[in-house]
């Protein structure tokens, strides 16, 4: 039996009238939020974490330290073993929330195709397997969404997006305030820049996070880069070129960050930037109301909270320039 035909488009018409309010038990919340973030492939790679906790601390990056000594079977205490104090960063949460209108033909179309799509599946007709679709519908942009202002955020910021930047500060402003500055103005790119600011980098940076280092970069400078790579004599090996895409440059991975503003570049670890989230998380739908049957659609909001955090300013050096 062909899958679609056992879906009962009635029945999936009738769950969707059904408001929801539900505040998610944590354990669900935080498999919501771990899925949620997959769906964002920069943020996946940033090591989030998930508090129970609205304001807290996080220990910052830990340099290794020289902790050798000679051997000393005398008596006395030892050296080296009265505790390491490690320095901490506060953070405290910001309450966000993200809502879409969803038509109803748009459920509809992918029940069917999720139907067709999973061969053990013989259809969509119950509400377990209808909010499974619906939050999977959603989470890609809240995911994008996310990714967006944990970048871009500024609480300064005048322009028309004023609303959403003005939540809080992103990763691009404070790594913003680190003294390791390339300032390109309006020169043209070139791969020799890149080359040289790695420089700008600290030492003990390179040597303690070397595997984990990257440049985060919009995908506008990654397509500038990859003419100027193109157009090179091979043996230079100041980039490292993959099916079409750079993977790395002057020695360190490429991470092209979707909705990054322009005009930057940063070269920092990938686990000096955390984004924190909690896990109270509320989801509610509703298809009630004139609104609702004009539109043919049901309304969904999501509430959440978010912080951002640069463990070590320090370990950012970051470019700025027009054709960046």
């Amino acid at each position: 039996m062909n899958a679609n035909t056992d879906i009962n488009i009635e029945t999936i018409r009738t769950d969707l009238a059904k408001s929801l309010n539900i505040a998610f038990p944590q354990n669900d919340a935080y498999g919501f939020l771990v899925d949620t973030i997959g769906n964002a492939e920069t943020l996946s790679k940033l090591m989030p974490m998930i508090k129970s906790s609205s304001a807290g601390n996080i220990d910052a990056l830990t340099i290794g330290k020289r902790k050798i000594r000679i051997a000393d079977d005398t008596s006395g205490n030892p050296t080296g073993v009265t505790g390491i104090t490690k320095r901490q960063i506060a953070y405290a949460v910001k309450k966000v929330f993200w809502d879409e209108w969803i038509k109803n033909d748009d459920v509809f179309y992918n029940a069917v195709r999720e139907a067709n799509n999973i061969a053990t599946q013989t259809g969509i007709s119950n509400t377990t397997d209808l909010e499974t679709l619906i939050i999977q519908m959603l989470q890609k942009q809240f995911a994008m969404d996310l990714q967006d202002l944990a970048f871009n955020g500024d609480t300064t910021d005048t322009s028309g997006d004023a609303a959403f930047l003005t939540i809080l500060d992103g990763f691009v402003k404070k790594m913003k305030t680190s003294t390791n500055e390339t300032d390109l103005g309006a020169a043209a790119l070139t791969l020799t820049q890149f080359v040289n600011h790695v420089q700008l980098l600290p030492e003990e940076y390179k040597n303690n996070f070397a595997d984990d280092i990257a440049w985060f970069i919009t995908r506008k400078v990654h397509d500038k880069l990859m003419a100027l790579v193109s157009a090179r004599a091979t043996g230079y090996g100041d980039a490292v070129m993959q099916d079409g895409k750079i993977t790395k440059l002057a020695g360190y991975d490429i991470e092209i960050v979707a909705s990054m503003q322009s005009g930057f570049v940063a070269l920092t670890p990938r686990k000096n930037l955390v984004p924190i989230m909690t896990m109270d998380v509320k989801y509610t739908r509703t298809g009630d109301g004139a609104e609702a049957a004009k539109r043919d659609s049901t309304y969904h909001i999501i509430h959440a909270y978010l912080d951002v955090i640069v463990k070590e300013v320090n370990a950012v050096a970051y470019m700025i320039g027009d054709n960046l």
